[in-house]
């Protein structure tokens, strides 16, 4: 009888990825957000900016991170918007790597990287 009574106040409940906290699907949409804002304010910055090296380097930090939490886990790694992603943020990366924080990024590879960036935004609205 206990049994029943407690199968039926977890059946009412809507079913959710983490049990103490909110399903995967939004935490990955915040987190793809937040990520994908910092890479738009970091492109932003000027050359002379005296913060730009400390914001680079913590970009560098929170795309490290993004791309260890979700280049395993097959519900994220097969969606648009984590492809669209990984490629700007492989491309950013590799700049920074490549040239340093100092060099500007070429226009050309700056223009294929905000590309990418629009589309992972909105495969991301439409939950891709």
């Amino acid at each position: 009888m206990m049994l029943s009574a407690a199968a039926m106040v977890v059946g009412g409940a809507p079913a959710r990825a983490g049990i103490f906290g909110p399903p995967k699907e939004e935490v990955y949409k915040a987190e793809t957000q937040s990520v994908l804002d910092s890479v738009k304010e970091t492109l932003a910055l000027d050359k002379s900016d005296p913060t730009r090296e400390e914001k680079i380097n913590a970009l560098r930090k929170e795309t490290a991170q993004w791309v260890a939490k979700y280049r395993r886990d097959p519900s994220v790694a097969g969606k648009q918007s984590y492809s669209n992603m990984y490629t700007a943020l492989n491309a950013v990366a590799g700049h920074y790597n490549n040239f340093g924080t100092k060099a500007p990024i070429p226009k050309k590879r700056l223009e294929r990287v905000l590309v990418e960036i629009n589309t992972a935004e909105n495969a991301l609205a439409r939950g891709r």
